[in-house]
């Protein structure tokens, strides 16, 4: 019961988190990390498999207890901040030199998480909690470059969301993985043109 009330006071958080982010009485350096923290924290919780038997799903917890909160709906199903989803970049302050060092090193890191992202899938990583972290990493890692949109970063956003609303112990199909990776070796191309 601790557990649900837990899941419960998440909920109504992240929902007072998402209207406070739509009224801009929060700000991007504020809400990323936020938002990140809650949803990390609702996913933990659900990885007990007590836990999730009695949850259920978001909507029967949602009528069994009358809790009413759309946008944390919406924000739990897409499993990011709206930051990430619409990329939404917090601007860099100071120097040139050192934006260009930041920038430089967030290329560097977005990368990098695209061939990690890529390498688990040949490694067979197939499942929710497999996957959803690195793919959150590599959008996040790419919203810190640029908030320009580039070739593929929609289907990125779509597997994302698709991942996102698998059980726990839901895995993607052989042709999933397969489709998954070329959508990966696209949007990969497409964030190097951008770029150029």
């Amino acid at each position: 019961m601790e557990s649900l009330g837990e899941l419960y006071s998440i909920i109504t958080v992240l929902d007072i988190v998402e209207k406070s982010y739509v009224k801009d009485t929060l700000d991007e350096a504020e809400y990323t990390p936020l938002v990140l923290r809650l949803l990390a924290q609702y996913n933990t919780l659900l990885k007990n498999e007590l836990v999730q038997r009695e949850f259920g799903s978001l909507a029967q917890f949602k009528q069994k207890y009358g809790l009413n909160a759309p946008q944390a709906t919406s924000r739990i199903e897409i499993g990011v901040p709206a930051t990430v989803e619409h990329a939404i970049s917090v601007s860099n302050t100071g120097s040139s030199s050192t934006a260009t060092t930041t920038n430089t090193r967030a290329v560097a890191e977005a990368t990098g998480n695209f061939i990690t992202m890529m390498d688990a899938l040949k490694l067979n990583y197939k499942a929710k909690d497999q996957l959803h972290p690195l793919l959150s990493d590599l959008m996040t890692s790419v919203n810190k470059v640029s908030s320009k949109d580039f070739e593929s970063r929609g289907k990125l956003i779509e597997w994302l969301i698709k991942i996102n609303k698998m059980n726990i112990y839901d895995e993607l199909s052989e042709d999933d993985t397969r489709q998954l990776l070329f959508d990966l070796d696209n949007a990969y191309k497409g964030f190097y043109t951008m770029l150029e």
